[in-house]
């Protein structure tokens, strides 16, 4: 059975830069691999990007309701890793969908992404990763405003914290990634 291994840290704090220094170096050894999105990111679609390396890689996109499609590609092409970024858009059964081509098809799994919204939740795809287990590597990060590590997300709009709504809010720009200290002062300010 090939590991699972999702590397999570807030936002800014380098996954995407990760997957992609990861991705070639692998390939610089002679490895294949398949690299895996949601499309629920929908700034770019099928790409990986990164802003801290401005490089870019193809990725396959996955809808929202396909389920198989990542199994069954990978079991068609025999890529020697499987990476996913953003997983935390991704629904827990294409997250099971992962675990199972790590376990059936012993393909390590890479992915990437956040553990908690805006709203101090764990995704969805996330719990699913922890509850399938996962081994977890975080990517620290300092807060936004202070010396401590950052753990949670704020979101502002028209300059003011947003508390709850939708889980999942594709962007940027309106985001800041803070301690839990810094956090709990921010939404009762």
């Amino acid at each position: 059975m090939a590991k699972r291994i999702l590397f999570h840290g807030t936002m800014n704090a380098g996954k995407s830069a990760q997957l992609l220094i990861q991705a070639f170096n692998l390939e610089k050894q002679g490895k294949t691999l398949a690299l895996f999105k949601s499309v629920v990111d929908t700034r770019d679609i099928c790409m990986v990007k990164s802003r801290a390396l401005d490089e870019e890689r193809p990725a396959i996109a996955i809808g929202k309701d396909e389920v198989g499609k990542m199994y069954r590609l990978v079991k068609e092409t025999n890529p020697d890793f499987v990476f996913v970024d953003e997983l935390q858009f991704m629904t827990p059964e294409q997250v099971k969908e992962l675990a199972d081509i790590s376990i059936n098809l012993n393909k390590p799994v890479f992915a990437y992404g956040l553990l908690l919204s805006y709203t101090g939740e764990l995704f969805s795809g996330t719990r699913k990763a922890i509850e399938c287990g996962y081994t977890l590597h975080e990517l620290k990060m300092q807060c936004d405003f202070c010396d401590s590590k950052s753990t949670h997300h704020l979101l502002y709009i028209d300059d003011k914290v947003v508390e709850d709504g939708e889980q999942i809010h594709v962007g940027d720009q309106e985001y800041k990634s803070v301690c839990y200290t810094c956090y709990l002062d921010e939404l009762q300010k």
